[in-house]
């Protein structure tokens, strides 16, 4: 033991050294500071990544290890700077937040997201406070009720960031839970700096509670203001900008609008992130919304790993091994005095199915408000040091924690699901259907998933849509496609979708993690239903076969050889040539990639050979000389080996023809036949090939 420990000391020696030669001597100590973040942000979210967990939590981590070996060396100017820049990062991310939400999004849920939380934020505050006298009691580090009460206060919200990024990570950020879980940490960061101002003015509580209340009365009119300029002056801004036709204009007039009504936000003393967020959510309605997005999100992104990774740099970390029982029992018991609160509250107002779940691991990581929270305790002389560190390690570590605990929150629901919750009926399902039998079921995939609806509906099949995100299951229910709200993991919603009497599935998600699930649970109840799913690289394609699919498809591959085929027969290729070709590529691909590929049957058959028949378009002039005759007087098919197939007459297509069946001028006519035949078709109607592309482009518009 004691030879570790003195390697342990040695190794950090030469840590320290390092860190001091790369930084303590430099004059750009700033931009020094900044490279390594960068750098050690880098490799922390290339492991998470390869890991499977999100980009966050290796922020964060690497920013402890910034912390460790070159924190000291900075100095307090260089500190304040990244601090300075750690507060543009998460203002650009909840104002890039807010652009993707908007106010119709939190109507549905303002009841339990405005007195539900109010609800939680009083538990928290009076159990976090109990919680402090009795750490007083043992260590003295909060003396009087105002200092307990300040404890209390940092601890009644959830970071808002952490969540967003979380769910935005997971592809979650439009769930219902997601805005469930978003709408009660927006009023908790609410309620967080009244309760600061009260606490911090006990000792005259007349006058803590005026200000308290007029502080309320401050931020709501700042709110106001915010959301009125964000909706009506600020588009015009964005407008103006985008007449200019440069891209680095209207991307600093979005940075001054996020910034400068954070600012504002600020200085009526709210929060300079929230006054952000609120900006992105008025901006939300407005046409220009989309395009500040887009054009807002690398810099947000990498301003946003700056104060991710200055959370980590927070944590004092001899100060947590020093006290790791005491800060480990106080991020339990902080922690669960809001999500245990929250998760009953929300299911006693109605709130089933995963949201409960999603309550209780999801917003486990404690707001940033708690770090203003501690520095007025701290400047105002209400708590020394030793309590300061203590709330900034349980801050740091719930942080530091929160994405594990997410991570939670599925397999944890599958398993109420399988034992407590197993004959409990889901209420979240909208399923206005008959009882299906031999029919398809269609797991997921928004765009795609609706689209694939869309064709069932019109060809008249039977079909259950299953859509696991809020937001495109309102989109199908509006479309009036037969839609159920659930994940098809869970054995009451696959009950719903009639798995048992189904045809085929179709797991059409663009994540393999979720199409995978979808399988395997489905494979535990159905051995034997045939499966289609979608796959975009080998790897993925090995991870399905072994679920047996009937088929995978693999976009990224299809898309590379239809447009391969565009271009061929934009430079005059063969289609015949062309379609060749590209059938022997596929094929190899899929045999290469394990498929079993058989074209025998009819619909296999048609999918291999599609386009080795040519079809041709031709308008009849007046002066052709088939003009006014029958087909069978027109000698077509024996003078030229073309077949004609159907005629476009005034805006109606005529097929099925027979040979007494008359051609008029002006007529679009269509024929098959090969390339040979077409130049006897040309040279018989007096058609040239440019007449010919011509008239098939005007058809196309038609169509």
């Amino acid at each position: 033991m004691q030879f570790f420990q003195t390697a342990w000391q040695a190794g950090m020696s030469v840590l320290y050294r390092l860190a001091d030669a790369i930084i303590g001597n430099s004059d750009q100590m700033l931009v020094t500071a900044v490279l390594v973040i960068v750098l050690t942000g880098l490799i922390g979210g290339m492991i998470v990544r390869k890991l499977q967990q999100p980009l966050i939590l290796g922020y964060i981590l690497a920013g402890v290890i910034v912390g460790i070996f070159f924190k000291a060396g900075l100095g307090a100017a260089a500190n304040a700077a990244l601090e300075s820049l750690a507060n543009i990062g998460v203002a650009l991310l909840l104002f890039a937040m807010g652009l993707e939400f908007s106010r119709k999004d939190l109507k549905p849920i303002q009841g339990i997201a405005v007195w539900g939380t109010l609800a939680q934020v009083v538990f928290t505050l009076v159990t976090a406070t109990l919680i402090a006298w009795q750490v007083d009691r043992f260590t003295g580090w909060f003396p009087g009720w105002s200092a307990r009460l300040l404890f209390g206060s940092a601890f009644v919200s959830t970071s808002t960031a952490v969540i967003l990024k979380t769910l935005g990570g997971k592809g979650m950020a439009s769930t219902l839970s997601a805005r469930v879980m978003i709408g009660m940490s927006i009023v908790q960061d609410l309620t967080v700096v009244p309760l600061m101002l009260l606490a911090t003015r006990l000792g005259n509580l007349s006058d803590g509670a005026w200000d308290a209340v007029a502080q309320l009365g401050i931020g709501g009119i700042g709110m106001a203001v915010i959301l009125l300029v964000g909706k009506y002056l600020m588009p015009k801004l964005l407008k103006t900008a985008a007449r200019q036709g440069v891209r680095e204009l209207y991307l600093l007039a979005v940075l001054t609008i996020a910034l400068g009504l954070g600012y504002f936000a600020e200085w009526t003393q709210l929060s300079f992130s929230f006054g952000a967020f609120l900006a992105g959510i008025a901006l939300s309605e407005s046409v220009y919304g989309k395009r500040a997005l887009y054009e807002l999100i690398p810099v947000r992104d990498l301003f946003a790993m700056l104060f991710f990774v200055s959370i980590g740099m927070m944590l004092d970390v001899t100060y947590l091994a020093e006290n790791l029982l005491l800060v480990g029992g106080l991020v339990a018991a902080t922690c669960l005095s809001r999500t245990v609160f929250l998760s009953g509250i929300t299911w006693c107002a109605g709130y089933r199915n995963v949201i409960p779940v999603a309550m209780l691991f999801g917003m486990v990581p404690t707001s940033e408000m708690a770090f203003i929270v501690c520095r007025t305790a701290l400047d105002g002389g209400l708590i020394g040091h030793q309590a300061y560190s203590l709330i900034l390690c349980i801050t740091v570590c719930s942080m530091i924690l929160g994405p594990a605990a997410d991570s939670l929150t599925s397999p944890v629901y599958a398993l109420l699901q399988r034992t407590i919750w197993k004959n409990s009926k889901m209420q979240d399902i909208a399923l206005p259907l008959p009882d299906l039998s031999g029919h398809v079921v269609i797991a997921g995939g928004e765009f795609i998933g609706r689209s694939i609806a869309r064709l069932m509906k019109q060809w008249e099949r039977p079909y259950v849509l299953v859509e696991p995100e809020y937001r495109e299951f309102q989109k199908a229910r509006q479309e009036g496609l037969q839609v159920v709200y659930g994940d098809l993991q869970q054995e009451v919603v696959m009950e719903a979708a009639g798995i048992a009497r189904a045809q085929i599935l179709l797991a059409v998600s663009s994540k393999l993690e979720e199409n995978l699930a979808v399988i395997k649970a489905v494979r535990s109840l159905r051995d034997d239903l045939a499966i289609v799913t979608r796959a975009d690289t080998q790897s993925d394609v090995n991870k399905l076969r072994p679920f047996r699919p009937y088929e995978i498809v693999q976009p990224k591959f299809e898309a590379a050889l239809e447009m391969s085929r565009q271009a061929l027969l934009s430079m005059k290729t063969p289609a015949v040539s062309v379609q060749n070709s590209l059938d022997e590529i596929r094929f190899a691909h899929y045999r290469q990639s394990g498929g079993e590929i058989t074209p025998g049957t009819l619909a296999d058959s048609l999918r291999a050979y599609i386009g080795l028949v040519e079809l041709y378009w031709a308008v009849i002039p007046d002066y052709c000389p088939a003009a006014g005759k029958t087909l069978a007087e027109s000698h077509l098919r024996r003078e030229t080996g073309m077949s004609v197939v159907g005629v476009l007459r005034d805006g109606n297509f005529i097929s099925n023809l027979q040979a007494d069946f008359r051609l008029e001028a002006g007529d679009t006519v269509a024929a098959i036949g090969d390339s040979a035949a077409r130049e006897k078709w040309e040279a018989l109607l007096g058609t040239s090939a440019a007449e010919t592309a011509a008239a098939a482009a005007q058809q196309a518009q038609q169509g």
